[in-house]
């Protein structure tokens, strides 16, 4: 009776050990049905957007929500300076474009390519950067070559890494 009632029990426990296990499976399949993963299109589309807020973040001078564009372990090779930068320095020029009260700072994006490589995506543009008067007649541009890889984290698309330049206004072949 004893090895019978251990025979039943063991029987029992593996049953439902084994019924647990198969529902497990079935709900993570189910999971990973319903979570689409989104296309190379997609995912460059979403980056490119966020390209268009970090410089609407410039226009505004909200370096507050500009600094939530980049993942904290950011190093890129940022337009001012001579060297590299980490996040703590990186919106450190944005006030400069501002600093004339007589001018009117704006910009146009230029997206000349971008590509998603598994879970990153590349972009590359250039910018004109605009001072106006009070009359709107431009009286300073610059042009300016951007790159920025970006990565999805947590739901949220990030700034993994970067360089800016001015551009060789002579340079053959655009």
């Amino acid at each position: 009776m004893k090895n019978s009632t251990l025979l039943l029990l063991f029987a029992l426990l593996a049953s439902l050990t084994i019924t647990g296990c198969s529902e497990n499976s079935k709900n993570s399949s189910e999971e990973e049905k319903t979570a689409p993963t989104p296309n190379k299109s997609e995912m460059e589309d979403e980056a490119w957007h966020m390209e268009e807020m970090y410089w609407q973040y410039v226009q505004n001078i909200d370096t507050v929500a500009y600094k939530t564009l980049w993942h904290e372990d950011f190093i890129g090779y940022p337009g001012f300076g001579d060297g590299v930068a980490d996040k703590s320095k990186i919106a450190s020029w944005i006030p400069d474009l501002h600093k004339d009260q007589e001018l009117k700072y704006s910009y146009t994006l230029y997206k000349k390519a971008s590509n998603a490589i598994e879970d990153v995506v590349i972009v590359f543009y250039d910018t004109d950067f605009l001072w106006t008067d009070k009359d709107n007649q431009v009286v300073r541009k610059e042009t300016r070559k951007f790159t920025h890889t970006w990565k999805k984290v947590d739901g949220k698309w990030l700034i993994l890494g970067g360089m800016a330049a001015l551009k060789d206004q002579w340079a053959i072949g655009d």
